[in-house]
Order: C-alpha cells, then sequence, then structure tokens
C-alpha cells in the first residue's frame, strides 16, 4: 500500500503545477497585454510586445502539456523549474517588498518553485507517467523475448 503513496504524491504535485502553468500560459491568449505590461514593468524589457505572448504561450503550453502527461521527465521538468525560477528571480524586489500590495500574491511562486524542484530531483520516482509506462512495456517485451 505504501509503495503507492509516493507516485501518487509526486502526480498531485504534477497535475496542481501543470495547472498552475496553464492558468499563467492561457493568460497570454486572453490578455496579452498583461504579458507586455509584466515584461515591461517587472523586468524593464521595452522590446517586449503583445505580439510575442501568442508565441510566448505556445510555447509554455506544449511544454505543459508534455510536463503534465510525464514525457521527456528531465526535459520538461526542468523546463519548469527554469521558468519557474525566472520567474521568482525577476520578481524578488516585489517579493522583499511583501507588504505592499500585490506583492504579498507573488509569494504563491516560492512554493510553486519549491514543488518544481522537489518533482524534478524525484522525477524517476514519479512512475505515473507515460515515460514510465513506456519503460515498463519495454521491460515487460524484453523479459518475453530472453
Amino acid at each position: 500500500m505504501t509503495a503507492h503513496k509516493l507516485p501518487a504524491a509526486l502526480l498531485i504535485i504534477r497535475l496542481s503545477i501543470a495547472g498552475f502553468f496553464g492558468v499563467w500560459a492561457s493568460l497570454k491568449f486572453y490578455r496579452p497585454e498583461w504579458f507586455e505590461n509584466v515584461f515591461r514593468n517587472m523586468y524593464g524589457l521595452d522590446f517586449i510586445t503583445q505580439d510575442l505572448s501568442t508565441y510566448v504561450g505556445s510555447v509554455q503550453m506544449i511544454i505543459v502539456v508534455i510536463f503534465a502527461l510525464g514525457l521527456f521527465r528531465t526535459f520538461s521538468y526542468g523546463a519548469l523549474v527554469l521558468m519557474q525560477g525566472a520567474g521568482v528571480l525577476g520578481s524578488a524586489s516585489n517579493l522583499m517588498n511583501y507588504t505592499s500590495y500585490p506583492n504579498n500574491l507573488m509569494w504563491a511562486a516560492v512554493p510553486a518553485l519549491g514543488a518544481a524542484i522537489a518533482l524534478f530531483i524525484l522525477r524517476h520516482d514519479d512512475l505515473w507517467t507515460l515515460d514510465a509506462l513506456s519503460q515498463r512495456k519495454d521491460r515487460g517485451r524484453e523479459a518475453t523475448t530472453d
């Protein structure tokens, strides 16, 4: 019974992180002006425009779907850690000024980063993924041909 607890916990973490990132990626399609405002006001990058929002959102959505399915775990889990880490590092000054609204809300990104890092570390123990299913099938075929 306890052998299923870790994979179940990792599945819950993976799907909740995918939901978290799915929302943020989808906003790039629905509210492209927010994408531009964040990069201009938070990061001081004036060359980022709403036109880039769809492209960035598309790449992020693809990565989120691959991540949610548990495919290419080293790549997809690592990509989510890097995306979340960049967001947390980019908003570090706002995190330090947490008594001002909406800066206090940005602290939600910190445990999300921690969960993404933990999942990356435990990615080989995340057994309820398409990668792990494929590996089990491959081992089953090898056992029957030997």
